[in-house]
């Protein structure tokens, strides 16, 4: 919670000076699912995050938290199934082709980097490791401050033993623009 607010705080320090440069600015919500990809040891999960958002001239960045919760596996012949992971990511994505603001309707391509946190007290995983992740989106412009999106993200995180973890993401979200 305390990152959270160092975040939310963070945030709004960059929006003020932005606006006067002339740079558009954001935030905004989502929630989904997440679906690993390759993975026994989970299940399909939630996921639901927040984000900022500055528009340059010509490429949108958005600093990002996002929580995701997979799914309880499904080991057959096991008793005492253990639990899905929790994991935790503090990101910065970059997007391309995007507006920020404005009725109409507006696609986008990303790709980002981030710092995610597993957990799983029950298969005794606690590691922070780097990924990426990229995508397409697509945002419905509702008026000039209010934007309703959907994405869809594919992540890469490096795990301990030298392999990966790989989920597919769907979310859907509300964007809000501070400035046109």
């Amino acid at each position: 919670m305390k990152k959270l607010l160092m975040l939310a705080v963070g945030l709004l320090l960059l929006i003020q000076p932005a606006m006067a440069a002339g740079i558009s600015a954001g935030a905004g919500a989502f929630g989904g699912l997440a679906i690993p990809v390759v993975q026994d040891d989970q299940s399909q999960g939630t996921v639901f995050g927040f984000k900022g958002r500055i528009k340059t001239s010509f490429i949108t960045f958005e600093p990002n938290i996002i929580f995701t919760k997979y799914g309880d596996p499904d080991f057959e012949d096991v008793i005492g199934d253990p639990e899905g992971s929790k994991l935790t990511s503090f990101g910065l994505d970059a997007l391309l082709g995007s507006s920020i603001g404005g009725p109409g309707v507006s696609s986008f391509f990303f790709a980002g980097i981030g710092i995610y946190k597993t957990k799983n007290d029950e298969l005794q995983v606690d590691e922070s490791e780097v990924g990426i992740s990229g995508g397409i989106g697509l945002e419905v412009g509702l008026g000039p401050k209010l934007g309703l999106e959907a994405r869809g993200r594919f992540v890469v995180v490096g795990t301990e033993g030298g392999g990966s973890r790989k989920a597919a993401i769907v979310t859907a979200g509300v964007n809000y623009h501070f400035a046109l």
